[in-house]
């Protein structure tokens, strides 16, 4: 066993390196050491120099080095420089990454790392029926996707002939990886849960697509879920009565998103094949988790997860570390574990606040630190189910990641916790009970009527409401400053209605803006119960997102439909661009990513407020359903909590990661897991 995976260690070291190494040894290109006065020779020398050749002759300088990933190259310039320039102080060095190549060689790297998984024999075996579904599916993308593909591969091409190599080439190939995905688990598919905290480290999108290995990956198993079981449910009759919706809600427009740091798990752009094509994949996605963790719940295993998960969040933090200190590295752990975005470059914080360093997103992380913590501190608290003491030292990078990643939600919410887990695990709760729920009570009144009152509650009550008229495009003029002294001068007299309907105000006022200034200034009050509005504003600013939040009321303007029913999955686009607003930020960060930073607001935006109020009433049903404490009951709270701030859905890994520890919840109950 121990040679067999040295061997394979050697093999992914090959796949990895060889295809940056190759250089020709007869021509007469050599590359100099890089200096302002050498730029141009590398600029007039592309597709010669290697990254493994430049980086040697370079290793001993004092240089400020980045290497870009150059996606739409040549097959010929792959691991080969394209182009050099300077920035500032920095060299930015662009590497060759051609689309079709590092498709075949991520894959087969990532699927190399599948062979770790050890092998559990299953009596109910995996079928090859409709195993062409997936490829020809995975295929449609390039001609819904076309926007996209066509800035990031110059070999793309959507003609429809017997000549056109690239398309048939990558059906062949997705045809043969999910072969292989099938011949691969289909001994090890019941002890893949156990895994899953490795997709933090091996993120999995492939560098140039739109397209990440899990959705291939657990697409596969949502086919085998549908050939095996045959069952049609009511997830399944309510999902499609949503597509058709989404489907026949599709305007004209000119939408495209390119992902950013949600590459891998987004919609690019807002077209009915677009539509279809990402509907019937995140069908397939969800019916191959829910297919995964229900065959594999008798085979599921605390211990495991949690080594795993502690083993994952320490290579996180130090491949971020080595990352953010090594150009080489930083430009390898892109390619190698498949990230959305590029990790830090620096050691130090983003203006002295967060670090997220390997991750795309530090909430993201930090929320898989405080997670990983909890279930440590569940077990030690427990004091029944031990857990290997050697492992237990890895709790001090992963606490070291936390402060680091600044996620105060994510540290305050686990202290919480913590707190009431030894309270309640122990006899002080069972001696005290009355008294320790009355003195929380007190004290939680105390808390709330003091912030209330020496907070200003008038100013609290509608601050939501003023950040989101700030970014409406009211009163227009070319001096910004006087509009917003006309915002703030209404504001001040808390004239919201006189605001919205005059002038052109109102036809440059979002929906969601419309909406909630109506309820927030109607005239039936229920007496000594909180305007709702007043109470959502209060907490966005208690959890610091009044601005954030303010940003999506203005830009959210929905149609009736897409109010009820939503855009569709992971469709992004009519939220992004529909509505034009204005933003009281820095010139560099008009161009930033503006998420709505709430896992909530992401599902309104999906599934509208009917798929909210779905969810909504299924997590009360299954915590009411579950009434004993069990450690999934409460990580599901830990991440039901924090993902109210956070924007956490849209990446593939925490997505992955709270679907199935909600699933697991509702499939063990207190079965498993009570004590």
């Amino acid at each position: 066993m121990l040679k067999n995976k040295i061997s394979i260690f050697f093999i992914v070291t090959f796949i990895i390196l060889a295809p940056f190494t190759f250089y020709d040894s007869g021509d007469n290109v050599s590359p100099p050491v890089l200096s302002d006065s050498t730029i141009g020779y590398y600029q007039s020398t592309t597709c010669e120099i290697s990254l493994i050749e430049f980086y040697i002759k370079n290793f001993n300088q004092k240089l400020n080095l980045y290497f870009n990933n150059n996606d739409y190259a040549d097959l010929k310039c792959f691991g080969k420089i394209t182009g050099l320039d300077k920035l500032d102080s920095s060299y930015m060095v662009s590497i060759g990454t051609n689309t079709s190549i590092t498709l075949i060689l991520q894959s087969t790297l990532w699927l190399i790392f599948l062979l770790f998984i050890p092998k559990i024999k299953s009596e109910k075996k995996l079928s090859l029926k409709f195993l062409f579904i997936l490829p020809v599916l995975l295929t449609l993308q390039f001609f819904a996707e076309n926007r996209f593909y066509s800035k990031t591969n110059i070999m793309h091409n959507t003609e429809l002939t017997f000549n056109n190599y690239y398309l048939i080439a990558n059906f062949l190939f997705l045809f043969f990886c999910c072969y292989l995905i099938f011949d691969i688990l289909k001994s090890r598919y019941l002890n893949l849960t156990n895994y899953f905290p490795y997709i933090f480290l091996l993120i999995g999108t492939y560098s140039g697509m739109n397209l990440n290995i899990y959705l291939i990956i657990f697409s596969f198993f949502g086919i085998q879920n549908l050939v095996i079981n045959k069952k049609i449910n009511k997830f399944d009759l309510i999902y499609f009565a949503f597509s058709l919706i989404w489907i026949t809600n599709i305007n004209s427009n000119d939408y495209f998103f390119d992902g950013d740091k949600i590459r891998g798990f987004t919609n690019s752009t807002f077209s009915m094949l677009s539509q279809l094509y990402w509907i019937a994949l995140f069908y397939l996605l969800i019916k191959g988790l829910l297919f995964l963790i229900a065959e594999s719940k008798n085979f599921f295993d605390d211990k495991i997860f949690i080594r795993n998960s502690l083993i994952s969040s320490s290579l996180i933090l130090f491949f971020g570390i080595i990352g953010s200190t090594s150009p080489l590295f930083n430009f390898f752990n892109f390619y190698i574990f498949g990230q959305n975005k590029r990790g830090m470059k620096e050691f130090t914080s983003i203006a002295g606040n967060t670090w997220r360093g390997f991750s795309a997103s530090a909430e993201s992380i930090g929320e898989f630190y405080g997670l990983v913590i909890l279930m440590v501190l569940y077990y030690l608290i427990n004091n029944k189910n031990k857990l290997d003491k050697k492992f237990l030292i890895l709790l001090i990078p992963i606490l070291y990641g936390l402060y680091r990643s600044n996620n105060f939600a994510s540290f305050s919410s686990l202290i919480v916790i913590s707190i009431c887990l030894f309270i309640v695990k122990t006899n002080i709760y069972k001696k005290y009970r009355f008294y320790i729920l009355i003195g929380v009570m007190i004290f939680s009144f105390i808390l709330i009527f003091s912030y209330l009152y020496f907070g200003d509650y008038g100013y609290l009550s509608t601050e939501l409401i003023y950040e989101a008229t700030l970014h409406q495009d009211f009163y227009p003029d070319p001096n910004i400053d006087k509009s917003y002294d006309k915002v703030e001068q209404k504001m001040i007299e808390r004239n919201l209605l006189t605001l919205l309907y005059e002038d052109t105000n109102y036809s440059n006022a979002s929906n969601s803006y419309i909406f909630l200034v109506n309820r927030f200034t109607q005239t039936i009050n229920i007496p000594f119960i909180p305007n709702f509005i007043a109470i959502i504003s209060v907490i966005s600013l208690i959890i610091n997102r009044t601005e954030m939040w303010g940003i999506f009321i203005a830009k959210y303007s929905p149609s009736f439909i897409e109010a009820i029913f939503g855009t569709g999955p992971l469709q992004l686009n009519k939220y992004l661009y529909k509505h034009d607003i204005r933003l009281d930020v820095p010139y560099y960060k008009l161009e930033s990513l503006f998420l709505p930073h709430s896992s909530f607001l992401d599902l309104l935006i999906f599934f509208g407020a009917s798929g909210v109020i779905l969810f909504v009433i299924f997590i009360i049903y299954l915590f009411l359903n579950n009434r004993k404490l069990s450690l999934y009951k409460i990580l599901s709270f830990y991440l039901l909590i924090n993902f109210i701030k956070s924007d956490s859905i849209l990446y593939m890994n925490s997505f992955i990661l709270i679907f199935f520890i909600i699933t697991h919840f509702y499939y063990l109950g207190n079965v498993k897991h009570d004590e």
